[in-house]
């Protein structure tokens, strides 16, 4: 598995990374990892990651939802400073499509949702 890094933005000290894996089983992962005074006092950690997984076929919702929301492909939304990963699972949320949450943190630990 190879991540593309699709974005990195900076800002007042933070920095955000986001990429996307194609894994082996056809699944799709989006990452955002996040380092900076802010992910210090919010989690304690030096580094915070976030992973949203997508179903080859809760793949095809997705686009089918971002083309609703006027972007071509998810790379486009993820270029846009604007919007965190948080942003695209409350879209997911709000539209059904399921996923698989992992957070994690060097002191905050590790987080899991499965997918619904």
């Amino acid at each position: 598995m190879r991540q593309r890094e699709v974005a990195r933005f900076e800002r007042a000290g933070d920095v955000r990374a986001v990429g996307v894996v194609d894994r082996p089983d056809g699944s799709l992962e989006v990452r955002e990892d996040v380092t900076g005074p802010s992910v210090l006092i919010a989690y304690g950690d030096e580094v915070h990651g976030l992973r949203v997984t997508f179903s080859e076929e809760e793949q095809g919702k997705l686009a089918a939802l971002l083309e609703q929301i006027g972007r071509t492909c998810l790379e486009e939304y993820l270029c846009n400073e604007e919007f965190a990963l948080i942003d695209l699972m409350d879209l997911c949320d709000a539209a059904s499509i399921s996923y698989s949450f992992v957070g994690l943190g060097d002191k905050s630990g590790v987080q899991f949702r499965p997918a619904f």
